[in-house]
């Protein structure tokens, strides 16, 4: 490391001493659905519904309050600013009707961004770039198996991020999560250089009634996919992604064949009417079984577990705020945020993940270029590439 950036080092530990001091943790409230052999055991029944405090999202969406230690407090965040250099230039703000989705990394020049797959849907969204401007994007490419997606906007020269796949950060090494500004979202240190991390349950957020054989909703989680869709207690589930369910075993049985992150679209019937709304479902983090977890934790990603090699850094974000690089002390991007799965716990994919995984979805891209929507699965890892086209009539 040069002598300015060992400088540099010490001055934001001095920064995170001087502004430690004073500040007051706000909490986010976190709730959980547990699955229902677990929902049904009696001493779990206390683990429902846990709520917290109110954490705040001060100006541009950036957490206010339960910065770890302050070490995000804005003075130590400029003098962080300089070691990333430019890199923050190949991040967007992936938008829709002004409301921030994920961060995006550009990965081409010729408008080819790389973010979380869960957080964006199909259809057209609005990415800022790091001048202001904006232009319209649509994902045209998944890798489900590590929750990527390449979306593509039509623009030209546009600066790329610069992987440094040969990069090591040890545990305890400082990282910055970069925005689509100059100063940086936010810091944080490696927690474990490199880990996998096992697939959870994926929930609904609803506690469906033992007593009656339709899916009677006794019970919505606070916060989850349920209940921010809309679906209240007293509603009958009768529909699920178009097929009826007749029974509360059928709706146990389709939501078992969801994975985290994708979205359902759920007819319920209330009071003799059917009501139709979209629900995500989402990941039981074995944090979210911890009451004292649940009450600091705020939000996390819906899509947290079931990645086989990532970093782990204790930088507090947003769900919102992955998708875009991390940045070490030397300048070199060393991944990408992929999931928040605590109150101190973040995940990143590395570089060496994220670069071959573009190129492999890029050239899964041109394959297909020819057909309306593919699934390819590569013969030699048994991974699948979803390859979104658009049908040969459309616009």
């Amino acid at each position: 490391m040069s002598q300015g950036l060992s400088k540099l080092v010490v001055g934001v530990t001095i920064c995170l001493a001087t502004i430690a001091a004073g500040f007051t943790q706000r909490r986010t409230a976190c709730t959980v659905c547990l699955p229902d052999s677990v929902a049904s055991n009696e001493p779990h029944s206390s683990l429902l519904v846990q709520e917290g405090g109110g954490s705040v999202l001060a100006k541009g969406g950036r957490f206010a309050g339960t910065r770890s230690h302050q070490r995000n407090h804005y003075a130590t965040l400029r003098a962080y600013r300089e070691a990333i250099g430019d890199q923050w230039k190949a991040t967007v703000q992936i938008l829709d009707e002004n409301k921030q989705l994920a961060l995006g990394t550009i990965v081409r020049s010729d408008g080819w961004i790389t973010t979380k797959s869960t957080e964006v849907p199909d259809s057209p969204v609005d990415v800022r770039l790091f001048d202001g401007t904006k232009a319209t994007g649509k994902v045209k490419i998944r890798r489900p198996d590590i929750d990527l997606a390449l979306l593509k906007i039509e623009r030209t020269d546009l600066p790329t991020i610069r992987w440094n796949v040969d990069a090591s950060v040890p545990v305890g090494g400082w990282l910055a999560s970069a925005d689509s500004r100059a100063l940086p979202l936010a810091l944080g240190v490696v927690s474990v250089r490199s880990r996998t991390i096992r697939q959870e349950t994926a929930v609904l957020g609803v506690q469906l009634s033992m007593k009656q054989e339709s899916a009677f909703v006794d019970h919505v989680v606070v916060g989850s996919g349920a209940e921010k869709a809309g679906i209240r207690g007293g509603d009958v589930i009768v529909e699920l992604d178009g097929k009826p369910m007749t029974s509360r075993r059928d709706v146990l049985d389709y939501l078992k064949t969801v994975s985290a992150g994708n979205r359902i679209n759920i007819v319920v019937d209330r009071e003799g009417s059917q009501v139709a709304m979209l629900a995500q479902m989402m990941d039981l983090s074995s944090s979210l079984l911890d009451p004292t977890e649940m009450e600091v934790n705020g939000s996390i990603s819906a899509r947290a577990t079931g990645f086989r090699d990532v970093i782990q850094h204790d930088t507090v974000l947003a769900p919102c705020d992955c998708g875009g690089p991390l940045i070490d002390v030397d300048g070199n991007a060393v991944g990408i945020n992929i999931a928040r799965a605590g109150r101190i716990c973040s995940y990143a994919l590395p570089a060496r993940v994220v670069a071959a995984s573009v190129e492999e979805m890029l050239a899964s891209g041109s394959a297909a270029a020819q057909a309306s929507e593919v699934e390819l699965a590569s013969a030699e890892s048994g991974i699948t590439v979803q390859v979104l086209k658009p049908a040969t009539n459309a616009p």
